[in-house]
């Protein structure tokens, strides 16, 4: 009910459908109003009525996106572990992950000598 755009609590306390213009006294006579036969027609009429209104616009072209292209370095693998503190209960994860040795992320650390 609070998305229906058609859905008003006017001042006296009662509802209304500004579609169909009629008065509920509750939220449940307006629901059930929503199903009826009235209201759809309304709606199917309101429909009809802004797609024929509606000027039929050409499809915006599609702006072609380049895509960053990354250089591949591999996957590497991982194991994640579930671990308890056998004193203190406390729970923890363990991730171990397994990279190529020649791996570009840890090239750094080693340098080449003579």
């Amino acid at each position: 009910v609070a998305q229906d755009p058609y859905f008003m609590k006017n001042h006296l306390g009662s509802y209304e459908c500004k579609l169909c213009l009629t008065l509920h006294n509750n939220e449940g006579s307006y629901l059930a109003h929503t199903q009826g036969k009235k209201h759809q027609t309304n709606l199917a009429r309101r429909a009809a009525k802004e797609a024929k209104e509606a000027p039929a616009q050409p499809a915006p072209e599609k702006v072609k996106v380049e895509v960053k292209k990354f250089v591949k370095i591999g996957r590497p693998g991982y194991k994640v572990t579930k671990q308890r503190d056998p004193e203190t209960g406390q729970q923890s994860l363990l991730f171990q992950v397994r990279a190529p040795f020649k791996s570009l992320a840890f090239g750094f650390w080693r340098r080449k000598c003579c």
